[in-house]
């Protein structure tokens, strides 16, 4: 039981590296638009909303009053991504709902982390824009 344990933590302390910092942070308007991929299907995963958000605001110029730019994603590849980042980083049922649009149908205003040791982000963290950050990376 304690072997099981102790690789557990192993394997999460490889995850998510201890020494992450903050690579980038962006503040991001989730609207409809954001919920629905190009082809107009709506999405079902928070991570692939956060995705769509980035591919709208670099490829597609569809861009919120408050939505800002951030240093990593305008690449394709990058953007891919963005889903299995969010999945490796901190957020709670709230961020998830809201990404969702499990809240309805309005816009939600979030501060997206993009943390990782040096160059290459390693998860991204995400909480309400409300002027009361607290999570980091």
């Amino acid at each position: 039981m304690l072997r099981t344990a102790i690789i557990g933590l192993f394997f999460c302390a490889l995850a998510v590296p201890a020494s992450a910092q903050v690579m980038d942070s962006y503040y991001a308007t989730i609207a409809e638009a954001d919920r629905h991929n190009s082809s107009g299907a709506r999405l079902s995963s928070p991570g692939a909303v956060l995705q769509q958000d980035r591919a709208n605001f670099h490829r597609f110029g569809i861009r919120q009053a408050d939505d800002q730019s951030d240093m990593f994603f305008a690449s394709r590849e990058l953007r891919a991504q963005i889903p299995e980042l969010y999945a490796r980083g901190e957020r709670d049922n709230w961020t998830d709902g809201v990404l969702s649009g499990a809240f309805g149908p309005g816009e939600a205003y979030l501060l997206v982390f993009v943390c990782g040791p040096r160059s290459q982000p390693t998860h991204i963290n995400v909480e309400p824009a409300d002027g009361d950050s607290e999570r980091g990376c």
